[in-house]
C-alpha cells in the first residue's frame, strides 16, 4: 500500500524532530512500552471512497484519505507537555508535506488514558481528494 501515511511516516523516521519520540504504525500492532517514557507517535489511516453521486461522475471514482495521527506522553510530564509535543509534530508533519496534500487539521483535545497511564490526544488531517479515471475511455 503506498499511502500518503506511509510516505510521511517514512520521512518522520529521518527527521530530527522526532528523534526523541518512538515512531510507529498503528497497523503494524507494535506493543506499547509500559510505562510510556518517551512520546509516542503513532500513524494511521483511514480511506473511504464515494461512488454514489446524486448526477454525474458516472466515469469518475473519487478516493479520499485522512491521515490519523496520535501521540501519547509520559503521565509524569502532564498534558501541557502532551499538547506542545502534538503541536511540534503537527507543524511538523505540514512542512514535510512537499506535495501539500494536507488541506485541514484538527485536534481532539488532550486526555488522560487510565489504561495506560499515559497523556494522549488525536490529530487528523484532512488530506486532498484524487480522482481516478474508471473504465475505458
Amino acid at each position: 500500500m503506498n499511502s500518503f501515511i506511509d510516505e510521511i511516516y517514512d520521512l518522520a523516521l529521518s527527521d530530527s524532530v522526532f528523534e526523541n519520540c518512538r515512531l510507529m504504525k498503528a497497523y503494524d500492532f507494535e506493543k506499547l512500552d509500559f510505562p510510556v517514557n518517551q512520546p509516542v507517535v503513532s500513524f494511521s489511516s483511514e480511506k473511504y471512497d464515494r461512488m454514489n453521486f446524486l448526477l454525474g461522475y458516472d466515469i469518475v471514482e473519487s478516493a479520499a484519505e485522512k491521515a490519523v495521527v496520535i501521540v501519547i506522553t509520559d503521565e509524569k510530564k502532564g498534558g501541557a507537555f502532551c499538547e506542545e509535543t502534538a503541536k511540534n509534530v503537527c507543524i511538523r508533519l505540514i512542512e514535510l508535506d512537499e506535495g501539500k496534500n494536507i488541506i485541514s487539521v484538527s485536534a481532539d483535545r488532550c486526555v488522560f488514558d487510565k489504561n495506560i497511564f499515559a497523556y494522549k490526544i488525536k490529530i487528523t488531517f484532512s488530506l486532498r481528494e484524487i480522482a481516478l479515471k474508471t473504465g475505458e475511455g
